[in-house]
């Protein structure tokens, strides 16, 4: 589906990042929030702060892992990384040798 590509991996740990960091500022906000104005409904907001934390640590696991698969893959196929399909131009001292032989 993918073609064996690592980049939706790397997606996946762009995500959980993003989503930890998120996470992370949204408890510092509702832990000053709590300060300011005192307790909410019971600490809800504050478990899915906890929750999305770990949701993104476990993408980003989940991503790292998946990349040190697809390398390794990579690495078992021992395919060049690209190809020459042709070469346009040539070493000067091999087309002088042509012309001086034909």
């Amino acid at each position: 589906m993918t073609g064996f590509s690592i980049v939706p991996l790397q997606w996946f740990s762009a995500i959980g990042t993003v989503l930890s960091l998120l996470s992370g500022v949204l408890f510092v906000v509702l832990l000053i929030r709590r300060f300011l104005f005192g307790s909410e409904v019971q600490g809800v907001f504050t478990l899915f702060a906890m929750n999305f934390f770990l949701i993104g640590i476990l993408l980003f696991g989940l991503g790292l892992l998946g990349e040190y698969v697809g390398r390794i893959y990579q690495e078992v196929r021992d395919r060049p990384r690209y190809r020459i399909k042709a070469i346009l131009e040539s070493d000067p001292t091999h087309s002088s040798r042509q012309r001086t032989e034909a």
